[in-house]
């Protein structure tokens, strides 16, 4: 019986020298790794996937130990400085907990145009360069008026003269001298060449291209000297101070989205942005090829770092209660027999050691699971430092929040 106890004390002292050298080697690859910045650019996933690799040795070697030193007290030897595992522990409790779920959107200009002239020319002029701002009103190019200048000089003498040919019969006509026909003919003459000038004037102001509103000009398609037609593209000018977010979303959420109901915005391209953003606009008609509806809302755009087709998503919330029972998501593992959790409890002698608890998770979202059963409050969930731990394990509580950055 003695000789085994000797055997299992070295065979502990072995598996105790393996994990302080596992420590050292990691201590080793960490400090390689921050003296040279340029190396740790390149081989930061290559050093986390090894740092994962020795937390999982350390857990199978922490699990050895642990069932050699209950040989040891089956045997009636009493362990002697056992190794306990720092963690960091969280009293569960029931907490409000809502569930989103998470639809792509993509960003659209409330106020875009392409800019077309209203009449056929050619193009003489262009009066902005691309990314110049523009106030409304603004001319943008001009088209060659030539032919309706002389159009417009021409009916002017003309109207001169019947203005002329008027005055002088509705002063005959006054005094009952002339006829009456040439009384009218000559007023209809006069108005005629009114409206024709007028119309020559209109059609110059066409030939002019104006900002419709305040903006900036994104695109010139049109150069000078080309041919221009209604519906044809010269320039875009855009507005960015506003934007759409416009989303598709499932019919079966239709129940649970209403107009005024907040969202929670993210762009892609801009990570530490978020937003919660009332709906402005649900559609009325459901989309027949993909069973979606139009969801809109509408934000500022005061710095203009949102830009039209930009990617986002929207987190809906679908679900609330009051009274539920969270742990974050990254806590919960899973193996053949379900989703578990590390919780803190005191063994037989008072120590503390990680007890592996399964558990029947209900909804996720924003990193935060609902669990339905398994746990009660009151519970200590390991938090940091449950990638260290198996079933069995001693465990110490620690005050150091830094435990996570070894996980």
């Amino acid at each position: 019986m003695k000789v085994k106890t000797v055997a299992i004390r070295q065979h502990i002292s072995t598996e105790i020298m393996q994990k302080i050298t596992l420590f050292f080697v990691m201590l080793t690859l960490i400090f390689a790794a921050s003296s040279c910045q340029e190396e740790e650019k390149s081989d930061t996933g290559l050093i986390r996937e090894k740092i994962s690799g020795y937390n999982e040795q350390i857990v199978e070697l922490n699990q050895k130990i642990s069932d050699l030193e209950r040989e040891l007290e089956a045997l009636g030897e009493t362990t002697q400085n056992r190794v306990r595992t720092p963690v960091t522990l969280t009293t569960l409790g029931y907490e409000p907990f809502d569930h989103y779920f998470r639809i792509n959107a993509k960003a659209e200009a409330i106020r875009e145009a392409m800019i077309s002239p209203e009449t056929n020319g050619q193009i003489t002029s262009i009066e902005v360069e691309k990314g110049q701002e523009v106030r409304r009103g603004q001319v943008l190019a001009r088209l060659n008026v030539s032919v309706i200048e002389n159009n417009i000089a021409e009916a002017k003498t003309s109207l001169q003269l019947s203005q002329t040919v008027y005055n002088r019969q509705k002063n005959l006509w006054e005094q009952e001298i002339g006829s009456e026909m040439q009384y009218l003919e000559a007023r209809n003459n006069y108005e005629s060449l009114q409206s024709r000038l007028k119309s020559l004037e209109s059609q110059l102001e066409m030939a002019v291209m104006r900002a419709p509103f305040d903006g900036i000009v994104d695109e010139i398609f049109a150069k000078e000297g080309e041919l221009a037609m209604p519906g044809s593209r010269v320039m875009q000018v855009i507005n960015l101070d506003q934007l759409y977010i416009n989303a598709d979303v499932s019919e079966t959420f239709l129940p649970v989205v209403g107009r005024g109901d907040k969202v929670i915005l993210r762009f892609d391209a801009f990570p530490g942005y978020e937003e919660w953003v009332p709906i402005h606009r649900l559609g009325n008609v459901i989309n027949p090829e993909n069973r979606t509806f139009r969801l809109q809302v509408r934000i500022n755009n005061p710095n203009k770092q949102f830009k039209p087709n930009m990617m986002a998503s929207m987190g809906i919330r679908s679900f609330s209660t009051d009274q539920a029972l969270v742990v974050p998501s990254i806590l919960i593992k899973q193996d053949v027999q379900g989703h578990f959790l590390f919780v803190a409890r005191e063994n037989e002698e008072g120590i503390l050691e990680a007890s592996k608890i399964y558990i029947e998770r209900g909804r996720s979202g924003e990193g935060k699971t609902m669990i339905e059963s398994g746990i009660e409050p009151g519970d200590r969930i390991i938090n940091q430092g449950h990638n260290r731990v198996s079933d069995g394990t001693l465990i110490k509580i620690s005050e150091d929040r830094n435990l996570a950055r070894n996980e």
